[in-house]
């Protein structure tokens, strides 16, 4: 039976973290088959987070090193001026905006284009905090989610913050059911995705 330990990132945390995101980027599955880069799908949902504001990203732990994430940030609309005026324009340099039929594109290439024309980031004012939250299949069932929650909803109450939001792909049932027994509500959703948040 492993122990699990929820603490602070630290910086030589970053390429674990990555490798998380692609793990289970595929609503919560092992996306790795689909991406012949597998740095593109962190740029995007991990690394600008960690660079941003490294005190709103928690790490779970075990004995085999780190095996989830919780992270986020206090003010939405702050980190997305600085993701799409300051973190994205400095890694499109390593890429090439995809070209031709974007029905064509496989998963890099869809990606990829966010790098270039990210999507519109829908804003809650009564929810101006906002998370992400994965985990590998060798901590899920356990508990560990719940208790990430916690200590993320420790971390917001602390910086008095009044709501936060997030987003959660529409195939994703087991995640919306564990956020709807968290106590979140449900916001929104369109064709993709759902949007859920929690007051403090």
């Amino acid at each position: 039976m492993s122990d699990f330990t929820i603490r602070s990132y630290k910086s030589a945390d970053t390429s674990a973290v990555y490798e998380i995101c692609l793990k289970t980027g595929n609503a919560g599955q092992d996306a790795t088959h689909l991406f012949s880069d597998p740095l593109v799908l962190g740029h995007i949902y991990v690394g600008p987070y960690m660079e941003f504001e490294p005190r709103s990203v928690f790490i779970l732990e075990d004995d085999q090193g780190p095996c989830g994430y919780i992270m986020g940030v206090l003010d939405s609309q702050t980190y997305y001026q600085w993701m799409h005026n300051e973190w994205l324009p400095k890694i499109r340099v390593d890429y090439k905006k995809p070209a031709g039929d974007p029905d064509s594109w496989n998963e890099t290439e869809k990606i990829t284009d966010l790098l270039f024309q990210p999507e519109s980031q829908r804003l809650f004012p009564d929810f101006p905090a906002h998370l992400h939250i994965d985990l590998l299949s060798r901590a899920q069932g356990k508990g560990q989610g719940k208790l990430m929650m916690d200590r993320f909803i420790d971390h917001l109450r602390f910086n008095k913050i009044p709501g936060v939001h997030l987003e959660l792909s529409l195939n994703n049932d087991r995640a919306f059911r564990f956020y709807c027994k968290y106590g979140l509500q449900e916001l929104d959703r369109n064709n993709e995705s759902i949007f859920m948040g929690f007051y403090l």
